[in-house]
């Protein structure tokens, strides 16, 4: 299988057509996605330091994003973290965040506005974000993090207009902490939510290393570069236990037994019920460290075991640089994998679950590693693209150096997106996303943002506007969207819960969760595509409870709305995009 050609190969020789047609086998894939993004209307710059030149680590992590229904119309809208600079953060400046109401999804089109709402100001230099509805108000909240900083915003919405009320978490606001990727779930089944707040490195933004840390030079390919994080001391993540209004979260990580073994440079987390044994568990991605993952005991209790799970490096035993996560069922035998993205000239890992919580990296002889070594990943996706019923792998890429750009790298700071469709038995066709301008690619997630039930992409771009593609399948009768209601009060919106569907293509398993990626919210609803008709399904509930569900009831070509106990509740017709 081929892998991408160099960016910077491909600017300095012109040739990269010629490479790409002379080396590939057989037919191009076709085009999945259509770049919309002078239409869709998300006109806004996102900051994360100076542009340009990036001096220190605090400026190359980029930025959040959440799709989520904030005004309870039935389709998504985009809410953006916006960052800070130091001079910003030195100052004390608030922050304020992006909200964006989907306008076009009724008429089947990609559109958003932004919407008429005063959001709280944050603090600190925002990062990642959550969303779940932490109250059980029934109105999605979102959870952000950041260095200084970690905030709960509460959807105060109703029908006099949008509205939000700002909660700060614990620690105390002022701490030199940095939060980068946060997650919720319900760890013990007590009906609250709890929080992991993934922590990356010790720096002072008033005095921050430039050009060398400890008398040592910072240096990539021989050339002066920002520090980090090597040579930084790497701070210890943090889990909140969910309490009752009005604190919702205290600081409570060892009655938990939730210890992390080591501080790491913890970038990218995943609170997924990994082994569908109804109980969350953790997957962290740390850069240049070895992995987390959390098995959940069963009754909030975890144990860390990466190690032996066969989940914390490569498959030579080498510890990567992991930038984000996703889990999802790439093989198609009805359990979930793990996929991470990491640093260029490492490869992006594809863990496949062997079962019982073991793991082994397959990238490699899945082609994956061909595809991804050049590139350096962040926003990452397993999940169902082009119709066919085989999950396919997006990622989202981009350099943290701008001296990649010099001669001799071979990387660079800006870098195309890649999607790998599945071919089934572990095996991915070469890149079909359709656009291969290059882009400072950071975080990303997948939707249904236009209503005809495939899964279109927004990726952000350091230091500039969001892209907005629009899947180009075009076929809603292979598509099926399913939003699961679950047993009120304890979990109303089904956090943790997964479902497991079986049509001619294999098995799909997806998870409704709170983030995944890196920094990011997708779609809450689940998404499953194919040849109909469904053959087998059922869900598997938060505690463990699993229940079968008709092959007949679920269709393609609708959204379908599971309640606990009931089954499929209601259908609502998919239709065609209107461009």
């Amino acid at each position: 299988m081929l892998g991408p050609v160099p960016h910077s190969l491909a600017r300095h020789t012109g040739l990269l057509a010629v490479l790409l047609g002379a080396l590939s086998c057989g037919d191009t894939p076709r085009a999945v996605f259509e770049n919309v993004t002078d239409s869709a209307g998300l006109d806004v710059v996102l900051t994360c330091g100076e542009p340009g030149a990036k001096a220190t680590i605090l400026e190359v992590n980029g930025n959040g994003i959440a799709l989520l229904d904030v005004d309870g119309d039935d389709d998504l809208d985009v809410f953006l973290v916006d960052g800070s600079t130091r001079a910003r953060l030195l100052a004390g400046e608030g922050i304020a965040h992006h909200l964006f109401l989907n306008v076009g999804a009724a008429r089947g089109q990609l559109r958003f506005e932004r919407a008429d709402v005063q959001l709280p100001l944050s603090r600190g230099w925002p990062t990642g974000v959550a969303v779940a509805d932490v109250d059980s108000d029934g109105r999605p909240d979102l959870l952000l993090g950041g260095l200084g900083e970690d905030t709960l915003l509460l959807n105060r919405s109703s029908e006099a207009g949008l509205a939000f009320e700002s909660r700060a978490l614990p620690p105390s606001p002022g701490s030199t902490s940095w939060t980068t990727s946060v997650a919720l779930a319900d760890a013990d089944g007590d009906g609250l939510l709890d929080a992991y707040l993934t922590r990356y490195l010790d720096i002072d933004p008033a005095d921050p290393p430039i050009g060398a840390v400890d008398g040592l030079p910072c240096r990539f390919k021989e050339r002066g570069v920002m520090c980090g994080p090597h040579g930084l001391h790497p701070q210890p993540d943090v889990f909140l236990r969910g309490v009752a209004s009005p604190e919702f979260f205290v600081l409570d990580s060892e009655r938990s037994d939730l210890r992390v073994p080591t501080p790491a440079y913890g970038l990218g987390v995943l609170f997924q019920d990994l082994d569908l044994d109804g109980w969350p568990d953790l997957y962290v991605a740390n850069d240049s460290v070895a992995n987390f993952l959390f098995r959940n005991l069963g009754d909030g209790r975890f144990e860390e075991r990466a190690r032996a799970a066969g989940a914390a490096n490569d498959s030579a035993g080498r510890p990567q640089a992991g930038m984000g996560v996703d889990a999802a069922d790439a093989d198609g035998d009805g359990d979930l994998d793990l996929i991470v993205t990491n640093f260029s000239e490492e490869s992006n890992a594809l863990y496949r679950h062997e079962g019982k919580l073991l793991y082994r990296d397959r990238a490699i002889p899945t082609g994956l590693a061909a595809s991804s070594r050049a590139l350096l990943g962040w926003g990452v996706h397993l999940a169902e693209l082009t119709g066919d019923g085989v999950v396919d792998v997006l990622f989202s890429n981009g350099h943290v150096y701008p001296e990649a750009d010099g001669p001799d790298t071979g990387t660079s700071y800006a870098q195309p997106l890649v999607l790998l469709p599945g071919l089934g038995k572990e095996r991915f066709d070469r890149n079909a996303f359709g656009d291969d301008s290059a882009h400072r690619g950071r975080g990303s997630v997948l939707g249904d943002l236009d209503g005809d039930g495939d899964l279109d992409l927004i990726a952000l771009t350091l230091d500039g506007r969001p892209r907005v593609y629009r899947n180009t399948t075009d076929a809603p009768e292979r598509q099926l969207l399913v939003s699961l209601q679950g047993a009120a009060p304890a979990h109303p919106d089904a956090l943790g819960a997964s479902l497991r569907v079986r049509t001619a293509a294999g098995w799909q398993v997806v998870s409704r969760r709170s983030s995944s990626g890196f920094q990011s919210v997708s779609d809450p609803r689940l998404h499953i595509a194919g040849p109909a008709p469904v053959l087998e399904a059922e869900v598997i509930w938060p505690g463990g409870a699993r229940e079968s569900l008709p092959p007949d009831d679920l269709r393609f070509g609708s959204w379908c709305r599971v309640r606990q106990g009931a089954g499929v509740i209601s259908h609502e017709l998919l239709e065609k995009t209107t461009r």
